[in-house]
């Protein structure tokens, strides 16, 4: 197998990526996402904030993470 060739199915389904493609090339083209898409990205990742919270409970790692590159530990 090639090295330089990237595997087509690498977990993502299909639609997303397809999804995401479209975002990525609207950015690179200078489209910035109207206000109503903002607001529905935001609300989807609180939704899924939310969601993990209840499967994982409360991560909160990052206060720790921040502490320590300040102190250098």
């Amino acid at each position: 197998m090639n090295a330089n060739i990237a595997v087509e199915n690498a977990g993502i389904d299909p639609a997303l990526k397809a999804e995401l493609q479209e975002a990525c090339d609207r950015i690179a083209n200078g489209i910035l996402p109207s206000m109503d898409e903002r607001k529905a990205a935001a609300a989807e990742i609180d939704r899924l904030r939310e969601d993990n919270a209840r499967l994982f409970g409360i991560q909160d790692v990052t206060l720790d993470a921040v502490r320590a590159s300040r102190h250098g530990s």
